[in-house]
């Protein structure tokens, strides 16, 4: 149980990190929290607290992002609970129907069997209609991890990193994705950190497709780059 607790830890907080919902959210071991006598999850496994993100996604808010932290949860054979509206514990739960079964020595094509994994490929088609979520088609759908993880089964990744794929994208993003982490083997970490704050704060500030099409012009010998810039500054973020 601690291996997998450590687990869906490690993954909420990549899950909070990839979607920008650190501020003011913290994570607290049961021995921490009992020292603070709290009123709630005194018998839980772990506890958050938040009054950020989270706090709106989970007492107010985006039901996507609502379904994809419920299901991250559910996937390591946890539930949560809310106390108060900002503290979160989390539970393990031996006869949910997503508890993990201990099948240390299946192999991976057994693991792509296995029914969690089925209902999460069936999840993650569906929400995205039954379509390529890069080109379109409807035909020979799978389901693309967009990272691994040493450790992780196929089903214990949140729901916003798989993608639905038809066969001949997916073998293309598997390459191009390749490819790309080994160029960042050439970055200093800081530079790294700069290519991720460029990404969150870009798609939320500027309309995406403006974003990426400036993105695409730097460098370009045709000189549109300044185009491109005043063009993603001033289109709607929502058009």
């Amino acid at each position: 149980m601690k291996e997998k607790r450590d687990k869906l830890i490690e993954s909420l907080r990549l899950w909070l990190e990839k979607n920008d919902l650190t501020s003011e959210t913290h994570f607290f071991t049961i021995e921490e929290w009992q020292e603070r006598e709290e009123e709630y999850h005194t018998e839980s496994q772990f506890v958050i607290t938040t009054e950020g993100g989270l706090y709106y996604i989970l007492n107010f808010g985006d039901e996507k992002q609502y379904h994809e932290f419920e299901d991250l949860v559910l996937s390591f054979g946890f539930f949560y609970e809310l106390g108060n509206a900002w503290n979160i514990g989390f539970y393990y739960e031996e006869n949910l129907e997503n508890a993990p079964l201990e099948e240390p020595f299946k192999s991976y094509a057994d693991k792509l069997r296995d029914r969690r994994w089925q209902n999460k490929r069936n999840l993650v088609k569906s929400r995205a209609g039954y379509r390529c979520q890069d080109c379109g088609s409807t035909k020979n759908l799978e389901v693309h991890h967009c990272y691994y993880q040493y450790g992780k089964e196929p089903w214990e990744y949140p729901l916003d990193t798989l993608r639905c794929l038809c066969r001949e994208c997916h073998e293309k993003r598997g390459r191009l994705e390749t490819v790309v982490r080994a160029k960042f083997a050439d970055l200093r970490f800081n530079e790294l950190e700069v290519l991720k704050k460029l990404i969150s704060h870009s798609i939320l500030a500027y309309n995406r497709n403006a974003f990426f099409e400036f993105l695409n012009s730097l460098g370009n010998v045709n000189g549109d780059m300044d185009k491109k810039y005043d063009e993603m500054k001033t289109i709607n973020r929502f058009s």
